[in-house]
């Protein structure tokens, strides 16, 4: 069973794609979109093209884009492309 993505924590949108980038679904600061689907699904041609290994077959799981006070989180599964929206906080450095 998956989370509905209006429940992920600190979500501030979210959208749901085919793969040719028409919006399924979408909410928040994300919905009705579609300036902003077409701009990850070039994300998402352009990272797929980008070999992860010597062997190739290695796909991107995940692609994050950050911002100072949110992000995008971008996932491929089951033929549709998932974004979420959340909000970022950067954790405190490490100091030793």
């Amino acid at each position: 069973m998956t989370v509905p993505l209006d429940r992920i924590p600190d979500s501030m949108g979210y959208l749901v794609l085919t793969e040719d980038g028409a919006v399924i679904n979408s909410g928040g600061d994300l919905e009705n979109n579609e300036d902003l689907a077409n701009k990850f699904l070039n994300i998402i041609h352009t990272a797929s093209r980008i070999p992860l290994s010597a062997s190739k077959k290695d796909k991107f799981r995940k692609i994050s884009i950050v911002w100072d006070s949110f992000m995008y989180v971008i996932t491929v599964s089951g033929h549709k492309i998932y974004v979420s929206k959340r909000k970022y906080v950067p954790p405190d450095p490490v100091t030793a």
